[in-house]
């Protein structure tokens, strides 16, 4: 009769350790909605849809929500499990993670906050400007995301959050083939 107990405790370890489904549909719904608000502002920046403000700032307040402690919750504890691309490194490096999350957050508050100051339309000031481009650049400086993501302009805030994706995703994310 000890077997019994013995296999239930297995099975219980093994269930601690492994993420529930939900949290794993909760993370690709919320990248999913992250992709969709980030392709509505870039339109908008690319002039292949017309500006709206009340529309850009939901955007932006999509990712802004969805990212920081918000995106840092749903990779708590184990990180991996089948259906999920999430790498363990999650685990190791949850320091640079959560970073990246909270920079995620930042960036998409800057584009929220250029929707309230540009309630008509993009104008020049929300432009990226030629000294802009090499600014957060693989080769440029590091930029701190708290102290100047208001600062820049909105199309350059919006290029950084892009970039924090990807970097997230190369380094936080395992690709299938």
């Amino acid at each position: 009769m000890l077997v019994m107990p013995a296999l239930i405790t297995v099975i219980s370890v093994a269930a601690a350790q492994t993420v529930p489904m939900g949290n794993v549909t909760q993370r690709q719904d919320g990248m999913k909605a992250m992709a969709n608000a980030a392709k509505t502002i870039n339109a908008m920046f690319r002039d292949s849809s017309p500006y709206d403000a009340k529309t850009f700032k939901a955007a932006a307040e999509t990712v802004r929500a969805l990212s920081g402690v918000a995106l840092s919750a749903l990779f708590e504890g184990p990180v991996t499990t089948p259906g999920s691309k999430a790498s363990a490194s999650i685990e190791t490096e949850r320091q640079q993670f959560d970073k990246l999350a909270n920079d995620l957050g930042i960036y998409a508050s800057a584009l929220s906050v250029a929707a309230d100051r540009n309630p008509d339309t993009l104008g020049p000031e929300t432009r990226m400007q030629g000294s802009d481009t090499m600014i957060g650049g693989p080769l440029a400086k590091k930029i701190d995301a708290t102290r100047e993501a208001e600062s820049m302009p909105a199309e350059h805030a919006f290029h950084l959050m892009l970039q924090t994706c990807t970097s997230c995703h190369a380094r936080f994310r395992i690709e299938t083939k």
